[in-house]
């Protein structure tokens, strides 16, 4: 204020020096009206916290000398209804002779918003008319007023739209399960919004087993819909051991239920809930035990054999045995070993017999195994080696299962 007394009371004494020497002919070169006209009215900074217009004014100084910035005030409507208004005071002199625009911000915060006109929450958009009036006081001239109004659309904040939530096996072995939850959400505004901060709570059985808080660290582009995922591990031991009455139950029902913070003040207390129901696979490790040695065919030159396993697979998927390795010794004499290559499948929820046939030529043995049948004695063995799984599950391509089994046995036909 002070500063704009001393620019007036020296424009006061330019004008009066300069008409001693000047006729009224010339007063009007001396002191003129500054051309004050609306520039422009702009959205310049539109984010989920709110809006920013920018009105911009401009001042056309037609004086020889220095003249003051114009006060600014401004009050904005929404749909002809008052909200906000306020007021700019400038420092500064605009030079005689030059051009000078006079930004006039005006904040427009959501939270604010939606408080006084709850009834346009959902809308996409909102009318608004913006009121601003210059004024300017000059000696000889006196005081001056302009008034200008500008019409425009605001973007109002909408909420994101979560769709398609689902859940899939990412990984699985007989000693843990990896779980992806996901979830697609849309963001229809034009501006980004931070990731949900997400509160979930997994049951299994309905027994909540694991909880916890997921917080993604890529932002919701705007105009976009971006994918949330959740990645999750359940041991089966723990699953065993917190889970009762599993039983002999191949799988069990599953919920996860997920509470979605949207992270933006204006949207406080609008959280959105969401739960997927799905079923959790419960692996067992399959069991193999060993049928035995059984003699097919006896000559003088040559003995068939075949031996047998039996798999017992209690779960709900069946299973491929992709290669079979073992090692026969019999009575501290190595019969037979080698690997067997997809041999056998094995079903689903059953016991599965898995037979390999092989031969002995050496004259030495097939005469003490001659020996063997014809006095009716038992052999000791050992069988070892370890059988190559497939099945079609993630993480289950490629799995091994190894066996070691000792014991006596009569030798029979």
């Amino acid at each position: 204020m002070k500063t704009k007394k001393l620019y007036q009371f020296v424009l006061i004494a330019i004008i009066l020096g300069s008409l001693s020497f000047t006729t009224c002919r010339h007063l009007d070169g001396v002191a003129q009206e500054p051309l004050v006209t609306l520039h422009s009215v702009e959205l310049v900074n539109i984010s989920f916290t709110g809006v920013e217009i920018m009105a911009r004014i401009n001042v056309q100084n037609r004086s020889p000398v220095n003249i003051p910035f114009p006060d600014i005030n401004w009050e904005l409507f929404v749909n002809d209804n008052s909200f906000i208004r306020g007021s700019n005071n400038f420092d500064g002199t605009i030079r005689a002779r030059r051009t000078n625009v006079v930004n006039v911000p005006v904040s427009l915060n959501y939270v604010d918003f939606f408080s006084a006109f709850q009834s346009l929450r959902g809308n996409r958009s909102a009318g608004f008319r913006i009121a601003l009036g210059a004024n300017l006081t000059i000696p000889v001239i006196g005081d001056l007023n302009w008034n200008f109004e500008h019409e425009g659309e605001i973007p109002l904040l909408q909420v994101p739209r979560f769709s398609m939530p689902s859940m899939r096996i990412d990984g699985i072995d007989f000693t843990r399960v990896q779980l992806l939850f996901s979830v697609n959400v849309e963001n229809p505004n034009v501006f980004s919004l931070p990731s949900p901060q997400i509160a979930y709570d997994f049951l299994i059985n309905r027994n909540s087993f694991m909880q916890g808080i997921h917080v993604s660290p890529v932002p919701l582009a705007a105009a976009a819909v971006t994918p949330l995922v959740i990645g999750l591990t359940v041991e089966y031991a723990d699953l065993f051991r917190l889970v009762a009455n599993l039983g002999n139950l191949n799988e069990v029902p599953s919920l996860f239920s997920m509470t979605s913070d949207l992270g933006v003040p204006a949207l406080a207390g609008q959280n959105v809930f969401q739960e997927i129901a799905g079923s959790l696979p419960v692996l067992r490790m399959p069991s193999i035990s060993f049928r035995g040695i059984t003699l097919r065919n006896l000559t003088l030159t040559r003995a068939d054999f075949e031996l047998a396993w039996e798999i017992e697979n209690n779960n709900i998927f069946a299973m491929n045995v992709r290669e079979l390795s073992y090692n026969l010794v019999v009575n501290n004499s190595q019969w037979s070993s080698g690997r067997a290559p997809g041999i056998s499948r094995v079903a689903a929820n059953r016991t599965t017999v898995v037979p390999l046939e092989f031969s002995i030529n050496n004259l030495a043995v097939v005469r003490e195994i001659a020996s063997i049948v014809a006095g009716g004695g038992n052999i000791s063995f050992t069988c070892n080696g370890n059988f190559s799984f497939g099945a079609d599950l993630p993480g289950l391509a490629d799995f091994q299962i190894p066996f070691n089994f000792s014991g006596s046995t009569s030798l029979s036909r």
